[in-house]
């Protein structure tokens, strides 16, 4: 329900865009495209970019709540981190308990005594275990109504003097590359979404081992030494990451190819309500950051359940099989 009300509401900001403004018409054939309502319901990573790349900066919002907006920019970013299972969380809930501090001391204010219930819910760091996504939407939309009265801090006021300098100008002819102005993490990342289906990127993302010749193909292509860098530019930016795990990192790993590794975990029919979860839980983060660190399983989220993490949920022979299994989903990353 939360999912289709969100998608409701990215489609009806596209639906609504003035195309005879000049940076619409720029966009028009993705905002003619995302304009109907069925195209959102199947949307894949390629989708994703392109929303991100060619429509997010095009809605103007109706009114300007600075104070809410910024909190509804951190309630997206703790649901994103709960979504991903990511370290990040416990500092939004933080967050998120510090402001009901602070409304806990404004119940004289009828507007923020009527939410007293769920303020002092938020004051507990055990009440996020078990919120849902829907929950969390909820306390964006209620709390960030009553964000305007806490006490504002005062800030210092930064005075910065710049002076202009003679510039000179050159006129040339203009060099057209379809990257033309992004930093070189950019350009890399666009290229290897937009080539998803090349045989190398392919096999990444569905968990089949690469050889050194196809990772040396890649590498050919992707190190242009022009519009996507070179070697040296990788190694710079990113350091002695390995490429298909780098790789891995931005497509994430098929869904179908996750659950296959997992295939007979998940086809036991024995397992517990909270080692399914566990399972689920390995899956998702794989197909958002393609790999996982086997130590990872014995840290938050994944000691929610057990502060034993892997060990508290499975039995010693079945968490070294998880271990082996996570391996060589990570292995298959690397040159087979």
């Amino acid at each position: 329900e939360l999912a289709s009300n969100l998608l409701d509401i990215l489609h009806k900001e596209i639906e609504q865009l003035d195309k005879n403004r000049y940076q619409v018409r720029m966009h028009l054939r993705y905002v003619d495209e995302f304009s109907e309502r069925s195209r959102w319901d199947a949307i894949d990573s390629s989708d994703v970019h392109n929303i991100e790349e060619h429509l997010a900066a095009l809605p103007v919002p109706d009114s300007i709540n600075e104070v809410g907006r910024r909190f509804d920019l951190m309630m997206l970013k703790l649901q994103i981190a709960t979504l991903l299972l990511s370290s990040k969380q416990g500092k939004y809930e933080n967050n998120l308990i510090e402001i009901a501090e602070q409304l806990s001391r404004k119940y004289t204010i009828p507007h923020v005594a009527r939410s007293k219930g769920l303020i002092e819910n938020l004051k507990n760091p055990d009440y996020f275990k078990t919120v849902s996504q829907k929950k969390l939407d909820e306390i964006r939309t209620e709390i960030r109504e009553l964000i305007q009265y806490l006490d504002i801090k005062a800030r210092p006021i930064i005075v910065t003097d710049i002076e202009d300098s003679i510039v000179s100008v050159e006129f040339n002819e203009p060099r057209f590359q379809s990257n033309y102005g992004l930093p070189y993490k950019k350009r890399v990342e666009r290229f290897i979404r937009e080539n998803k289906h090349h045989l190398t990127i392919s096999k990444l993302s569905t968990n089949q081992p690469i050889t050194v010749d196809e990772l040396n193909a890649l590498e050919n292509i992707l190190f242009d030494g022009d519009d996507r860098g070179t070697k040296d530019d990788y190694l710079k930016e990113y350091g002695d990451e390995p490429l298909g795990i780098f790789i891995r990192s931005i497509i994430g790993l098929d869904i179908n190819a996750a659950q296959e590794a997992f295939a007979d975990f998940l086809n036991k029919g024995t397992l517990r309500a909270d080692q399914m979860t566990f399972i689920d839980n390995i899956i998702k983060h794989l197909t958002i950051n393609g790999t996982i660190d086997p130590a990872m399983l014995y840290e938050p989220p994944f000691t929610d359940m057990n502060d034993h993490g892997l060990n508290g949920v499975f039995e010693d022979g079945d968490a070294f099989k998880i271990i082996s299994i996570v391996e060589t989903v990570n292995h298959n990353a690397m040159i087979g």
